[in-house]
Formats: structure tokens, C-alpha cells, sequence
């Protein structure tokens, strides 16, 4: 494929201008047989980005990746990285056939296998291909289990968030509580919205709320901290190529990815790619179901982040990208790779 600049996309109106994109082998001048990626991508591999961070850290993050790619495959020239400017864009980027690659947060990952596009690899951080949501309390408290927090005030991190909004409020839905979703409010508990996961656990330190929801990457400095709840597996990100992409194709960019040297990633979120297990994503479409998911809600809530940065007189370069978690939460220490979508 001709490297292009693809910065985002209205669903829908690329249809018609991309048949000849989802040919598989379609118009390249390759041999299929003794190349069959180089053929694939017709000398250039494009690989999409995700819009929570700015280009420049993207692609400083995986220049490692992409070269490691390139060297790997003969009449493979390049791998570049094609920002994207919401997850509509990344999405429709990789769908319809612009770039042959992309990297989709979980829950944007369970919303486009329906356009049968090809997971390769998940994003590991730690030795792990997934991390867990805490729910916790204070000795001082008299909550004991997850009953307990029925007319209680717990802090959370932003509704959007993975790991510090959605999987949680699943938890304690889970349990019998009325937990509410991304447009109605929790009927046996309320919630503090606190921005970042440090600041959740810092309130309910504190004393203001009974409660906190937050991910394992937080470690409370207080002994009088408890955890009452610990939320399933949530996986990190997922490498996908696009619908067409021959088996024999999909192998061998798999294998390699799985393959890529810890020195290839030594700028990268994530430490290593590990096999695709589609067991770790059953959970996340249940909670994209119940608590109300699109990719619309994703791009609604992501242009209010960008307006209210603007207000503020900032970038949202260091906002929590969580899902989105979509892989590398980055607003509060988190050596993960939530995305966060």
C-alpha cells in the first residue's frame, strides 16, 4: 500500500473507495508465493494509531516495533505508524483496508470483530497480558464485603475508564447493587468521580469517601486499607490486521510479533506480545453491553476530554486513556499499557 496520511474518518462514506483495498493479494506486482506479506501489503505496511497520545510519542513508542516488523519480512520496505484522530478513525482506518494494522483498546477491539477484522497479538505489560480493578475500603469502615457499599459514597476514576469506571461498576452490579451504565446514575450507591486513579485511592485515604475503585497498579501507602473486591481479568490491548488478510499472512505477522526482542520495546508501553487468547475479551463484550459501549460514546467522551482541555488551557496528551483502556493508562504512574479507550 502507498504510504498516505489517514487522520480520521466519518463511518460510512469510505465504503465505496475501498474494494480494491480488501482484495487480500489484490494488485501488487509481489510474488504472493515466494513473499506472501510483502505481496500483502504491497511493499509498505501501515500500521494504525490510536488517538490517546500525540503522534510524536506514538510513534517514538513504536519505532522498535515497526522496524522489527520490517526486517522480518523480504520486499517489506517500511512500517509506518498513520495517526488516527478518534477511535471511529482507527477503527474504519484498519476495517476498510488504509492500513493494514492497527492497535485497538478492548473495548474498541469486542466493537469491530463484527467487521471480521484478524487479532494477532495482545499488548503484555509485567509478564501479563491483563490486570485487575480493586474495590477497597478503611479498616474504620463498616463495610466488610460488597453488600455493604449499598448507600455508600465510592470514588471511581472517570466513567469512561476501564478499570476505574466500567469494570467495577460490572462488579458491583454483578453482586446485586444497582450499578447504573454510561447514561443513568447507580441507584444503591453514589459515585465520586475523582480524574485519576492515585486520586481515588488518595480520597478514600483520606477519609472523604467509604469506598475507592482502582487498578492493581496503585499501591495504597496506608496499612489501614482493605480490599473487599477484586474485578476479573481486564486485558490490554490487541494487534489486529485487516479483514482480508490471508492466513498465511496473519501467521507470520503473529509469530513475529510474539517474537519481538525485549530491546525492540525498550521506549514501548508494553514489554512483550504475547498470543492472542479470545477467552480474555468474552468478558469486556458483556460489560461493553451492559453498561451501554459504542464507538460513538468513546469519540463523544473523548471530544469532551478535548474541549475541556482547551478550557482549561491544556493538551490531553496526559489524560487516562482508558477506554477506554485502551492499552497505556497515563495519568497517574500506571507502567501498564491501559489504553482506555
Amino acid at each position: 500500500m502507498n504510504r498516505r496520511t489517514y487522520l480520521g474518518a466519518v463511518v460510512g462514506s469510505l465504503t465505496a473507495g475501498v474494494a480494491g483495498c480488501l482484495d487480500g493479494f489484490a494488485g501488487s506486482d509481489i510474488d504472493e508465493d515466494e513473499h506472501p506479506v510483502g505481496a500483502w501489503a504491497d511493499g509498505s505496511i501501515e500500521f494504525g494509531l490510536p488517538p490517546f497520545q500525540s503522534q510524536e510519542e506514538l510513534e517514538e513508542q513504536y519505532a522498535g516495533t515497526f522496524e522489527w516488523l520490517a526486517d522480518g519480512f523480504d520486499e517489506v520496505d517500511s512500517v509506518d505508524g498513520v495517526p488516527t484522530t478518534n477511535y471511529s478513525g482507527v477503527v474504519e482506518s484498519v476495517v476498510n483496508g488504509h492500513t493494514e494494522l492497527a492497535n485497538l483498546s478492548p473495548f474498541i477491539f469486542v466493537l469491530a470483530q463484527e467487521d471480521d477484522v484478524h487479532p494477532l497479538a495482545i499488548n503484555w505489560s509485567h509478564g501479563s497480558d491483563s490486570y485487575h480493578t480493586y474495590i477497597a475500603t478503611r479498616t474504620d469502615t463498616d463495610v466488610e464485603e460488597i453488600a455493604d457499599l449499598e448507600g455508600k459514597t465510592i470514588a471511581m476514576v472517570d466513567p469512561m475508564s476501564a478499570s476505574g469506571g466500567m469494570f467495577p461498576r460490572y462488579r458491583l452490579s454483578q453482586e446485586g447493587l444497582h450499578a447504573g451504565d454510561l447514561e443513568t446514575d447507580p441507584e444503591d450507591f453514589d459515585i465520586q468521580w475523582a480524574g485519576s486513579h492515585d486520586a481515588a485511592l488518595r480520597v478514600l485515604e483520606e477519609g472523604h469517601v467509604d469506598a475507592a475503585a482502582y487498578g492493581d497498579f496503585q499501591h495504597p501507602d496506608d496499612d489501614e486499607i482493605v480490599k473487599i473486591a477484586e474485578s476479573d481479568p481486564i486485558p490490554f490491548d490487541v494487534i489486529v490486521a485487516k479483514p482480508d488478510t490471508p492466513e498465511e499472512v496473519r501467521e507470520e505477522l503473529a509469530d513475529r510479533l510474539v517474537e519481538t526482542p525485549e530491546e525492540a520495546l525498550e521506549d514501548h508501553r508494553v514489554d512483550e506480545y504475547g498470543e492472542f487468547d479470545p477467552d480474555l475479551y468474552d468478558h469486556v463484550r458483556d460489560i461493553a453491553e451492559e453498561m451501554g459501549v459504542d464507538i460513538e460514546t468513546l469519540d463523544d467522551a473523548e471530544d469532551e476530554d478535548s474541549d475541556d482541555d482547551e478550557d482549561n488551557g491544556t493538551d490531553d496528551d496526559g489524560a487516562e486513556t482508558d477506554d477506554g483502556d485502551d492499552g497505556a493508562e497515563t495519568d497517574d504512574g500506571d507502567d501498564g499499557n491501559e489504553s482506555d479507550e
